[in-house]
């Protein structure tokens, strides 16, 4: 008779739950001895009997072996063990971080400061162009995706270069406040950062009379010359767009930044008592969604800025490895090689990847093996997955009711759009950054030809575009230009409830697909009314989106609205049709008629 196990240790925490659901699956296959379950697994018996101790988690490698053994559903044990890593992670980093405070490598997922600078690597070859090109224009704008890294370029990146902590104006730096960085000496170069927000000519005023009075204080100890002009960063641009409602007040803020680059700031501050410089430089960062609507709306914006744009795109791998094992390296740690094959292969598929990068590096740092950063502990603390679902599930719960239904309606329209390939994905191999399969080859994800952005203009009803900026600031969406997507494709797999929304409703997922699909061909056809829904089908649509099992937005509007009203023209133009066959018929009727009466009449003479 086999041994009985040990009792679990009373308590109700997540990982004993865990423990105890792993030894109930094995009961239901029949209660194997660890021996004869070690040979269906393919490892050894005692991990599996210490995954099933409720004392530590197991490795992903030995659950899935268990559960596999056991019959369970993989797939579903695989999302549990990232959420609960994730929230052990989480309990351990939480423990961590007063002891870890000030000598963490990585920032996490916010952007890189000013003092970040001494962390700051892999993106050297974009500065240089960026200093180039400030020396050489007066207003520059840099532009790219969200989660490109602008900001952490611009903060980390440019305000060291020039060598001063950066004067924070209103609504600056991360939760309102700004970085304060040391100036090495000799430095000269005045410098403001402000980010807009709801009101930025407010925000202009303040950072550029602090420019002004930094301004006076270096050339007193320098001449002009030497001291260089100022230097006016203006971070998050898009929030001109997305924050800013007053569109006479964005025109004021862009004529002022117009003003300010071509000598000073003119009459854009009328009534705001400031004491700006002479001569200064600017700086615009603003994600690239929103850069072509600021230009379209200021011309002179575009006209000044349009020599002096500097795109900010996804870092090539040898960036990455900087990235990654630089700030590794200056805090005496190493980066195993395992963990730097994953962690590159991911973010080099994924837009906008940098700051789960750099949060995955965070936590990883965290649970460190002696000075060493490894694979196990990436996988511990749930990897990219286990994040994001965890990031997606609180940002849910804190919508009011309205947002919650607008944000599943987002998601199930970009998560509808990998729904069949993340299936095959995830049947076929853990997905990338899961670890590495039998016999050490790295397990690819998803392909990224499987990609298919969604349009930005598919998300314009009322309240959808202030709910999408929510999940773009919390890293969960990607937007660049006209484009949006997942900020990674294995979210609809990790999220749960993401996971049931897509499941409840994959009849209407595939509707709401082939009506995309209809809508984006018949606009791309410059609308070809024989591409028109008519019918039985056009009806079913219908009735599917006013009772909101389909949602439709921006072109699919106008394609049903186009069907409806060929729909209509169709049925007046049949019965037009049959009231002129009617009409003929009659016709004929009374020539008959009266071409009988004729003959009767002539017989009658005769």
């Amino acid at each position: 008779m086999p041994r009985r196990e040990s009792p679990l240790d009373p308590g109700d925490g997540s990982l004993l739950r865990f423990a105890g659901d792993l030894r109930a699956l094995r009961e239901r296959a029949g209660s194997p001895p660890y021996r004869q379950l070690a040979l269906r697994a393919h490892c050894s018996a005692a991990s599996l009997s210490v995954a099933a101790g409720g004392r530590r988690l197991p490795s992903l490698a030995v659950t899935l072996a268990y559960v596999q053994a056991c019959g369970g559903d993989v797939r579903e044990w695989r999302h549990r063990w990232q959420l609960l890593a994730a929230e052990l992670a989480a309990d351990a980093a939480a423990r961590r971080r007063a002891e870890d405070a000030g000598r963490a490598p990585y920032p996490g997922a916010a952007a890189f400061e000013a003092v970040d600078a001494e962390r700051f690597f892999g993106r050297e070859a974009l500065l240089e162009r960026l200093v180039a090109l400030l020396a050489e224009r007066r207003l520059v704008i840099v532009t790219g995706p969200s989660g490109a890294g602008k900001s952490s370029l611009v903060r980390a990146g440019l305000l060291a270069r020039l060598g001063m902590t950066p004067v924070v104006g209103a609504s600056a730096g991360r939760a309102g406040g700004g970085g304060a960085g040391r100036a090495p000496a000799g430095a000269d170069v005045p410098v403001a950062l402000l980010t807009p927000g709801e009101r930025p000519m407010e925000a202009y005023a303040l950072a550029l009379a602090r420019l002004g009075q930094r301004a006076g204080e270096t050339t007193r100890g320098a001449s002009a010359a030497a001291a260089g002009d100022p230097v006016l960063v203006v971070d998050q641009g898009e929030q001109l767009r997305t924050r800013c409602r007053d569109a006479a007040e964005r025109a004021r803020f862009l004529d002022a930044l117009v003003a300010t680059a071509a000598g000073g700031p003119g009459e854009a501050l009328a009534g705001l008592p400031v004491a700006a410089p002479a001569r200064c430089r600017v700086v615009l960062v603003v994600r690239s969604d929103q850069s072509g609507p600021l230009f379209a709306e200021h011309p002179g914006l575009a006209e000044v800025g349009r020599h002096g744009v500097l795109s900010v795109g996804r870092p090539a791998p040898d960036e990455l490895r900087r990235a990654i094992t630089e700030p590794a390296l200056r805090a005496g740690c190493t980066v195993e090689g395992a963990l730097l094959a994953v962690l590159i292969s991911t973010a080099a598929q994924q837009p906008g990847a940098l700051p789960l990068l750099s949060a995955a590096l965070l936590e990883t740092w965290r649970r460190r093996s002696g000075n060493a950063l490894t694979l196990a502990g990436f996988q511990a603390t749930g990897g990219f997955e286990g994040a994001l679902a965890r990031t997606a599930e609180t940002l849910y719960n804190g919508l009011e009711a309205a947002d919650r239904t607008r944000a599943r309606a987002v998601f199930l329209r970009l998560g509808g759009e990998l729904l069949d390939a993340d299936e095959d994905t995830a049947d076929r191999a853990p997905a990338l950054g899961d670890g590495l399969a039998s016999g050490g080859e790295l397990v690819p994800g998803s392909d990224e030809g499987t990609r298919k952005p969604v349009r930005r203009a598919e998300f314009d009803d009322p309240g959808v575009p202030e709910v999408l900026e929510r999940l773009v600031r919390a890293r969960l969406v990607v937007v660049d230009r006209d484009a949006v997507e997942l900020s990674h494709h294995a979210l609809p797999q990790a999220w749960p409830r993401l996971r049931g929304w897509l499941a409840e409703g994959r009849d209407a997922l595939g509707e709401q697909r082939r009506l995309t699909a209809a809508a984006r061909g018949w606009a791309a056809a410059d609308r070809d009314p024989e591409l028109l829904f008519r019918g039985v089908r056009l009806e079913d649509l219908r009735r599917r989106v006013e009772t909101g099992e389909l949602a439709a937005a921006g072109v699919e509007r106008a394609f049903l609205a186009a069907s409806v009203r060929a729909a209509v023209a169709d049925r007046r133009r049949a019965q037009r049709q049959n009231l002129a066959v009617a009409g003929v018929a009659a016709a004929g009727g009374a020539l008959l008629a009266l071409a009988g009466g004729n003959r009767i009449r002539r017989a009658w003479r005769w």
